[in-house]
């Protein structure tokens, strides 16, 4: 497990170094959070893609080695007290659109999307650089989440009121309420048609993009429904609301274990 001691200590050998470091993962929401809202299996960091080399040296020197390669800008490094540290290198110098239209750093580089580390938060009252609230709650997808995930989507969702993305699973039009499922989300939520923003009033469909807000109310066997949701197109956006909508942050990268 990484502590909060041993997240500062990495952060201070690295800060000693010379090395530009973001929080990621889940150590980069409790970051956003301003504290720790549970255990945490290994750090997370981001680091410059001309620093990589520097970064390995300087953790060698102190004691790491290599645990996993994933790949020219991923490992996983390993000291003999079990601390694990997941570092992802980013291209800052340069942007590129990749094939959804997103603008992302790189490529030599992990594609980071334009702006999602600009979040900032605390660890144990130290400022840190993180990953935004918006690219937390979409890096929360394209695996199969645990508990743990969608408490940190959710807490994230609440704090800084990042609109979640889904679709219509299913709508009874006659009863006028539906389903709603999420990636990063564990279980479907309720909706009402009171629930829809627009000015178009119209019925959502099957299978239509949405975002949407949660709250924990219990209704027709879900846990959750939803307070207002933004069908894809409508005038009312999920924008407007604090947040990204549907198009917003790309889940780059997804972060399965932590």
């Amino acid at each position: 497990m990484m502590s909060a001691e041993d997240v500062l200590a990495v952060l201070d050998l690295l800060d000693r170094a010379g090395v530009e470091v973001w929080l990621d993962g889940g150590w980069g929401v409790d970051a956003l959070l301003c504290e720790q809202t549970r255990p945490h299996e290994d750090l997370d960091i981001v680091v410059r893609a001309e620093s990589l080399a520097h970064y390995g040296r300087t953790m060698r020197d102190h004691g790491f080695r290599l645990l996993r390669d994933d790949g020219p800008y991923n490992h996983v490094l390993v000291d003999d007290g079990g601390r694990l540290v997941d570092v992802h290198a980013v291209d800052l110098g340069t942007t590129r659109t990749d094939e959804r239209g997103v603008e992302v750093y790189g490529p030599g580089g992990l594609p980071y999307p334009v702006g999602s580390l600009a979040g900032g938060g605390r660890v144990r009252g130290r400022r840190v650089g993180c990953g935004t609230p918006e690219f937390q709650v979409a890096s929360h997808t394209g695996y199969a989440i645990d508990e743990d995930d969608e408490r940190d989507v959710l807490a994230l969702h609440h704090r800084f009121r990042v609109p979640l993305a889904g679709r219509v699973r299913a709508w009874h039009e006659e009863e006028g309420w539906g389903v709603l499922d999420a990636a990063n989300l564990l279980e479907d939520v309720w909706a009402h048609f009171s629930a829809v923003a627009g000015e178009t009033c119209a019925e959502p469909v099957v299978g239509q993009a949405v975002t949407f807000s949660v709250e924990d109310a219990a209704r027709d066997g879900y846990r959750r429904r939803a307070v207002t949701v933004w069908p894809e197109g409508a005038e009312d956006t999920a924008s407007g609301a604090g947040g990204s909508g549907a198009g917003g942050t790309p889940p780059l990268p997804s972060h399965a274990a932590e």
